[in-house]
């Protein structure tokens, strides 16, 4: 019995050493610098910090947080703000952007945020874009800016599509921008070409889609002048590019005339150089445009003493009873593929 009281203290010692050193361990550990993935904005000599890393804590837990979304109604706040000074001033900023909408406030005070100026620099920013809105949101992650929703208009799109690209306040950096152009009550596409210009107006479904259908006219219309009225909209038809495609092809056959493209239905008018040309258009017109596209034509020629409308002399394309959507189309010129 006696030999064992030595093994027994032992043990004690050896656990009482491990404590010690255990203790040891978390007082270096509380006295260690801030971690390098520390937000910048933190001061670290500050007695209160504000929002302190966490092991195991992604970096968005560990960042300073607001939001802004807007509804046909209303605008909600949500997230931190770094003093009650602070929050009226941001509610100041929201009642002068959205003075219609009702307010739900439910942002907290929270210190150590980032630098009050630049702070508050990229919130007035976030809500100026959220302006540009019919719905949507805006959100700051310290200084990372995600919008989204739908333009108000299509002025409104081309505003904050310019804002959010730069340049932008101190600091602040986009993440996300997933901002839709409006919806058009009616998409519409026109081109007009008279002697010296072609103009083009109504809507298309991007700022690309602009850009490619600038660069199809140069290529087909020799004039001296292109006048581009064109503004982005959402809600164009399945297979509108095709269709905007074979309707400028249609158009760069006359000496003057115009097109549109109206929801399912191209129209065009116009003047060809002669009457063979004229009824090629037509039956181009009609072949080649997508099958869910009527047309309609009114083209003249040149050796016409009086207007008249070649459509009738065309073949029309096949349609259900009710005339909604083409069964079949023309044969092609050109035999098909084996």
């Amino acid at each position: 019995m006696t030999g064992r009281w030595p093994r027994r203290l032992s043990l004690c010692a050896a656990a009482l050493l491990a404590l010690a050193g255990a203790s040891a361990v978390a007082t270096l550990t509380d006295a260690a610098p801030w971690p390098k993935s520390a937000p910048a904005w933190l001061d670290r000599s500050s007695p209160i910090a504000g929002p302190v890393p966490v092991a195991g804590k992604s970096e968005e837990a560990r960042a300073y947080v607001w939001s802004a979304t807007r509804s046909a109604s209303r605008i909600r706040l949500r997230g931190v703000v770094p003093s009650g000074k602070d929050r009226r001033t941001v509610l100041g900023m929201v009642k002068a952007h959205f003075p219609e909408l009702e307010v739900e406030d439910r942002l907290k005070v929270l210190r150590g945020g980032p630098p009050q100026d630049r702070w508050l620099g990229a919130v007035s920013f976030a809500l100026k874009q959220l302006s540009h809105l019919k719905r949507g949101s805006a959100r700051l992650s310290d200084f990372s800016l995600k919008v989204d929703g739908e333009a108000l208009s299509a002025t409104d799109y081309a505003e904050i599509t310019k804002a959010l690209a730069g340049p932008l306040p101190a600091g602040v950096t986009v993440a996300k921008q997933t901002v839709k152009p409006p919806v058009a009550d009616q998409f519409t596409f026109v081109a007009d070409l008279g002697a010296n210009a072609l103009s083009l107006s109504g809507n298309v479904p991007s700022e690309d889609a602009r850009k490619q259908v600038r660069e199809l006219s140069r290529q087909l219309f020799r004039r001296p002048g292109l006048d581009d009225r064109l503004e982005v909209a959402s809600g164009a038809p399945q297979d509108w590019d095709e269709a905007v495609v074979v309707a400028l092809r249609a158009l760069s056959g006359l000496d003057s005339g115009k097109v549109a493209v109206s929801g399912l239905a191209v129209t065009i008018k116009g003047v060809a150089p002669d009457e063979g040309t004229a009824v090629a258009i037509s039956y181009q017109l009609r072949r080649d445009l997508p099958a869910l596209f009527s047309t309609s034509e009114n083209i003249t020629w040149k050796e016409a003493s009086a207007s008249r409308n070649i459509a009738g002399r065309i073949p029309p394309r096949m349609t259900e009873a009710n005339g909604s959507r083409p069964l079949v189309h023309l044969p092609d010129l050109l035999p098909a593929p084996e």
